[in-house]
C-alpha cells in the first residue's frame, strides 16, 4: 500500500521533462486546417513524383490537439516537440480520478517495414523514475499498441530542433 501511494505521490507531483523549453505558438483550428490541406496534397503528389513535407511544432501541435477534441480524449495542454536527437515528444497532462498527471511520450517514425508506422519508444508520467515508466508502459502497451501505421508510401525523414521533414514517392 505504501508503494503503491508513493507512486501515486510521484505522479501527481510534476511533469517529466522535454527535450525543449521552448514556447509552441501558434496553436489553433486554422493552423491544424491548413496541415490537413498540405498532408492531403503532400499525399496525392507522392503518388506520381518525389516531394516532402515539412512540419513545424506549432503544426503538429495544433493538428494533436483538433484530433483529440475531435475523439473526446481527456488529454490537456498537448504539445508536439521535433527533438535534435531524431525523435519526437508528445507531452500533456492526464486526467485519471480527478487527478492532473503530466506525462511525455517519446517515439520516432520507422520506415523499415513493410508500411511506416510511428513507433512508440517511451512513457514518462510526473515524477517517476524512468525505469518504472518504462516498466508500466511495457506492461500496458504490447508492441501492436505502440505503433501507428501510416498508409502513405514515405521514403524518409529528418528531425531537428522544431521541425521534421517528412519525404515520400511512388
Amino acid at each position: 500500500m505504501v508503494l503503491l501511494a508513493l507512486g501515486a505521490f510521484l505522479i501527481v507531483t510534476g511533469a517529466p521533462k522535454t527535450c525543449s523549453d521552448r514556447e509552441i505558438a501558434p496553436i489553433s483550428a486554422a493552423v491544424a486546417a491548413e496541415l490537413d490541406e498540405r498532408w492531403d496534397q503532400f499525399s496525392i503528389d507522392i503518388a506520381t513524383a518525389a516531394t516532402s513535407i515539412d512540419i513545424t511544432e506549432s503544426e503538429a501541435t495544433s493538428r494533436a490537439r483538433q484530433y483529440i477534441e475531435d475523439r473526446d480524449v481527456p488529454l490537456d495542454d498537448l504539445s508536439v516537440y521535433f527533438c535534435g536527437d531524431g525523435k519526437g515528444q508528445l507531452a500533456g497532462k492526464v486526467e485519471a480520478l480527478g487527478i492532473d498527471a503530466g506525462f511525455v511520450v517519446t517515439g520516432h517514425l520507422d520506415l523499415t517495414g513493410a508500411r511506416p508506422v510511428v513507433q512508440l519508444d517511451s512513457l514518462h508520467a510526473g515524477n517517476l523514475p524512468g525505469f518504472i515508466s518504462d516498466a508500466v508502459f511495457d506492461f500496458l502497451l504490447d508492441d501492436d499498441a505502440r505503433t501507428l501505421e501510416l498508409d502513405e508510401n514515405l521514403l524518409g525523414s529528418e528531425i531537428s530542433d522544431g521541425l521534421i521533414i517528412i519525404s515520400g514517392g511512388p
